[in-house]
Parts: C-alpha cells; structure tokens; sequence
C-alpha cells in the first residue's frame, strides 16, 4: 500500500485569494464590492464615460441647480447600496442616474445650451475628466475649463514613448483589445520628463 503525500499547507496569499473570489476590489478606496453590486452598477459607469465625453463636467452648469443636486443625491444613494452591499438597490439607484443624465442632455439643450467644443476627445477617468486635444490652445481649454486636464495628444505620445513603449507595444501585439486601467509608479515621474 502506498501512502498518499499530504497537500502542501496553502500561503496566506492563496488563502485571501480564495477568500477574495468572486468580488471586484476598488483600489483607490480599498473597497470590495460582490459581483452583483459590480454587475448593476456597470451600466451607469458607462453612460457616465459616455456623458463626459460629450459633455466634460459642463452640464451642471446648464441645467437648473435642482437637477445638479439631485444627481449628487442619487450619486450619494448609489454609493451608500454600493458599500452596503445591497446589488438591488445599486441597480435601482444606476438607474435612476442613467436617466438622469439622459435627462439633464435634453435640458441643457433644450436651454440653448451645447456641449464644449474641443479638437480632441473628452474622457472621464475615475473623477477627473481629461480633455486630450488634438489642436488648438491649451491654454484656451484650460482657461475655458479650469476642471479639466488638458493635454496635448503629443504630450501623451511624449510619456509614451518614452516610458512605456517596448511594454506597449508588447502588450497590445500580445492582447490587441487590452486597455491600460491603472497604473500605479514605482518611482517619481518628474524625474523622468522633460518639459518645454
């Protein structure tokens, strides 16, 4: 008869790993939320991206204050489903938001109010709205905008190429549909770029 070996005792990563299955974690806030929270809420972060890139964060100075503040409300709702755990009440609150925002749109333009018009492309990114314009002044948008961060396309391509484009290039001829979601530095940047 033939003993049998005993498994090797799992590490405490293994062990928080398994614990951890099944759950999305947001980094910024150390947060883990179930997949049906994440699940329900999915929909409203995407008319959300989608809302700033038309938009940026000038709506809530094109529609009337009350709209503004209950959007902030129905945020504050979301958010409190969201850490309670509750993925029904989440969807209800993603929702009411994914109309909401519907809602101010044709508002605003119904005000006579049209969105900013920019060379370039808006994009919301956690709560930053980025404006990565292609020409025109900087300085314009950013005067124009002073909430929003405004680079030139060349900048990007700048910190690119200088940081990041053996790994790019690697990784998107690897995983053509992959898109960077983070990226957290080792080491100060300011070090490493030039500016003119």
């Amino acid at each position: 008869m033939v003993a049998k070996k005993k498994a090797a005792p799992k590490s405490a990563a293994a062990k928080k790993a398994m614990a951890e299955r099944g759950t999305y974690k947001r980094e910024a806030e150390a947060e883990t939320y179930g997949r049906l929270v994440y699940a329900a809420v999915v929909p409203y972060v995407a008319a959300d991206k989608r809302s700033a890139s038309v938009w940026g964060d000038t709506w809530v100075e094109c529609v009337p204050p009350a709209y503004a503040v209950r959007y902030r409300e129905l945020k504050d709702e979301l958010d409190a489903a969201m850490r309670a755990g509750e993925h029904v009440q989440a969807q209800t609150s993603a929702q009411s938001l994914i109309k909401a925002l519907e809602v101010m749109d044709v508002k605003a333009r119904a005000d006579g109010h049209q969105p900013p018009v920019v060379d370039g492309y808006l994009c919301k990114h956690g709560d930053s709205v980025y404006c990565f314009l292609a020409s025109g002044s900087m300085r314009e948008v950013r005067q124009a905008h002073p909430g929003w961060l405004v680079y030139h396309v060349s900048d990007v391509c700048a910190v690119l190429a200088g940081k990041f484009s053996d790994m790019m290039a690697e990784v998107a001829n690897s995983f053509p549909d992959a898109k960077v979601m983070k990226f957290t530095p080792t080491t100060s940047l300011e070090d490493d770029i030039d500016f003119m």
